[in-house]
């Protein structure tokens, strides 16, 4: 379950979206820097809106039903599936990307450090460009990342990952049907195994 993403500053992105990938942006109304996110906090996202594309800011994890508590992380699969879910709308309408450095994920390997239990810990990202792209939905002032099966990269760590875009799939999940990028098996991701805490 990634719970933690690393954000470039908001001069980088439009930068990246608009010079590398030459999209017609608006330009936002809101600063944001260089810094790592977590779940319940803001971070700026790429969506179409009024005929628009933007980035917007929204808190990262949407208000469980239950609890109130954020539920961050998306399952696709969940959209094909004949039972409701709470992320349908969204998948259906709401999409929008996340523009990171890079993610994490802990593995369920562990290493001691004074009597205390860590989990190691590992970075992606596209090897390819030099900021990853992360499908998302929204709702409302709050958005979650999407995930789907773990690739070659991603399963010697964890049993999910983040459903990673390349550029020119940009257009097919924000206004196109998405099935055909479910399967991320072709994705290659840089992995990185961070170091242990002393």
């Amino acid at each position: 379950m990634c719970n933690q993403f690393s954000l470039p500053s908001l001069r980088q992105i439009q930068q990246y979206l608009t010079q590398d990938l030459d999209l017609p942006l608006k330009k936002p109304d809101f600063s944001s820097d260089e810094q790592d996110i977590f779940p319940n906090e803001p971070a700026p996202i790429l969506l179409y809106q009024d005929d628009e594309l933007k980035l917007v800011q929204k808190k990262w994890g949407y208000p469980s039903p239950v609890d109130g508590k954020p539920l961050f992380n998306a399952r696709i699969e969940r959209f094909y599936e004949e039972k409701p879910s709470m992320w349908d709308q969204s998948f259906a309408r709401q999409r929008c990307l996340i523009v990171a450095q890079n993610f994490f994920e802990y593995s369920k390997k562990t290493y001691q450090v004074n009597n205390k239990k860590y989990h190691e810990k590992f970075s992606f990202a596209d090897p390819d460009h030099p900021l990853t792209l992360i499908a998302g939905i929204y709702d409302g002032d709050h958005f979650a990342m999407v995930t789907t099966e773990p690739n070659a990269s991603m399963s010697p760590v964890h049993n999910r990952m983040p459903l990673v875009l390349k550029p020119d799939e940009l257009r097919r999940w924000l206004f196109q049907n998405f099935t055909s990028l479910i399967d991320r098996s072709d994705f290659d991701l840089t992995v990185r195994k961070m170091p242990k805490k002393k």
